[in-house]
């Protein structure tokens, strides 16, 4: 009797090897920084207090993450006043909701 081997997919290797080039990029080489991206990009904006709160991270946690992914253009943060006093809005840029919707295109196309 003949040995079955295993019913093995093999995806697509361009498709792995962007994958991966996209996740060692050092703004997303957290899965923090991605689950931020994808909130955003479900939400456009959120307060820091929000994120802080989906995420389950402290302030100079979020604000750590933040910096490095605003440094990357992906997010903006801004200060807003208002009658409470001001608090940080961020908000995802174009290449930031690009660079998220590329991501997801890869995961889905590996059909997992």
């Amino acid at each position: 009797m003949a040995d079955k081997q295993p019913n093995f997919k093999s995806p697509n290797r361009d498709t792995i090897k962007s994958l991966n080039e996209q996740l060692n990029d050092p703004s997303l080489k957290s899965s923090t920084r991605i689950l931020i991206l994808i909130l955003l990009a479900m939400n456009k904006k959120l307060s820091a207090s929000e994120l802080r709160s989906l995420v389950g991270l402290g302030k100079g946690s979020l604000e750590n993450h933040l910096a490095k992914m605003e440094a990357s253009g992906l997010v903006r943060v801004r200060s807003v006043r208002s009658w409470g006093g001001s608090h940080q809005v961020v908000e995802i840029t174009d290449k930031g909701l690009e660079d998220c919707r590329s991501l997801l295109r890869k995961i889905h196309s590996l059909n997992v």
